[in-house]
């Protein structure tokens, strides 16, 4: 089972919002977030299979499926709350399968900088290929190589504007990763290897929140796209922010997310 932590509301609340973090990364990601999401709701973090705290066994294919099943588990614990899942980039991925497939209906879904697959499979094979040379890189020159090129992709240029504190704080978490896990997950379950979801996204019943930074412009497009095909949706485009919306934009990235929690409770 994934590695999770559970975080009881200092309210009344039988809401649990489960907190989904991208690649290279793990749940330490929100804890700047835990404390004021707590005013409203219980908490559930989970480290996805490769990162943080996780010991999924690495003979097992951690495809989509796998950690839907993985998921599962972990949400069976939690069955008298109601649920609401927010996901940052591969968490979004993981996000968006699970509204589909996943067992335990999701009530409110929120969709940070992230992506339903690739439509195109040229393009689909092509970023194959670069998953797999990226895990190589893990596994031949090491973390520390690695994260030194992952933080020159254009993706991650807004960050350099960041505090040097919070540069620092990503950093250790990116340095503290396993790279062999790391370059497993990329196989497994990286953009690449997605399932393509643009023909099942319209399934979705979840009231979804899709979020995305200006200076993001490939996920805003995505964002846009996503919002033609989601039903019950609202889209929100965060000014002056990059890919990474709730470390670049803490503040306001807790208000749009908390007022869409209150308003949707409130329906």
């Amino acid at each position: 089972m994934l590695h999770y932590n559970f975080y009881k509301s200092e309210h009344s609340s039988n809401r649990l919002l489960i907190l989904l973090h991208g690649f290279i990364s793990d749940s330490q990601t929100y804890t700047n977030h835990i404390e004021t999401f707590l005013t409203q709701c219980n908490v559930l973090t989970i480290d996805l299979p490769g990162h943080g705290k996780d010991h999924s066994s690495t003979d097992k294919t951690w495809d989509f499926a796998f950690i839907t099943e993985q998921m599962n588990q972990v949400l069976s614990q939690f069955e008298d709350y109601e649920f609401s899942l927010l996901g940052y980039s591969m968490g979004g991925r993981v996000a968006l399968y699970y509204a589909i497939y996943g067992q335990y209906e999701i009530k409110q879904l929120i969709l940070e900088s992230t992506s339903p697959g690739i439509a195109d499979e040229t393009i689909r094979k092509e970023r194959q290929a670069i998953d797999k040379a990226r895990g190589r890189v893990l596994e031949i020159a090491g973390i520390e190589v690695f994260v030194n090129d992952w933080e020159k992709l254009p993706l991650f240029q807004t960050q350099y504007q960041l505090d040097d504190n919070k540069k620092q704080a990503i950093r250790r978490m990116r340095l503290a990763q396993n790279p062999n896990k790391l370059a497993k997950a990329l196989r497994d379950y990286g953009t690449g290897n997605m399932p393509n979801l643009w023909g099942d996204i319209k399934r979705i019943k979840s009231n979804s929140l899709i979020l995305a930074g200006e200076l993001d412009e490939k996920f805003v497009n995505t964002a846009e796209k996503m919002s033609q095909e989601i039903k019950n949706h609202q889209i929100y485009i965060f000014k002056n922010v990059g890919h990474t919306i709730h470390v670049e934009d803490e503040a306001e990235f807790d208000t749009i997310v908390l007022g869409f929690l209150k308003e949707e409770q409130n329906d």
